[in-house]
């Protein structure tokens, strides 16, 4: 069994990512599938102690670019409005998605991490990192 670090990058203010989280692995490897699941549960763990800081952190993370692009149409774009105490299995099934879709991208064990059925893994005392991947103005 080890613990991993799992620690979020994205544009913003600090206070708005992800809670930096320790993971428990059953063993030295893992997929990016199960990583990812076992990160969003501690994340969401973390958050609990105030809701609307858990909402607004889980959507700016995991807000899709279509999300974005069809908001962006309409002059505006806002978070979406969902119940201020996050469903587990829904936010890892963003996640998931948002993974899939390239909204974030995952560092592990020394590389980008390409697909979620991948077998990771992780270095022991290297953080992995989950970084929220944003277009460039004018790209």
């Amino acid at each position: 069994m080890i613990d991993v670090e799992v620690r979020s990058a994205a544009p913003g203010p600090p206070g708005d990512r992800p809670p930096t989280v320790l993971v428990r692995l059953d063993g030295d490897r893992t997929t990016a599938r199960e990583l990812i699941r076992r990160a969003v549960e501690e994340q969401i763990r973390e958050l609990r102690t105030d809701a609307a800081r858990s909402r607004r952190t889980l959507d700016r993370q995991y807000l899709s670019e279509d999300d974005v692009r069809t908001q962006a149409a309409t002059g505006v774009i806002r978070m979406p409005r969902q119940p201020a105490d996050p469903d587990v299995p829904e936010e890892v099934s963003r996640a998931h998605r948002a993974f899939a879709r390239g909204t974030f991208a995952v560092f592990a064990g020394g590389r980008q991490v390409a697909d979620l059925d991948e077998e990771i893994t992780p270095r022991p005392g290297e953080p992995v990192v989950f970084l929220r991947l944003v277009a460039l103005a004018g790209g």
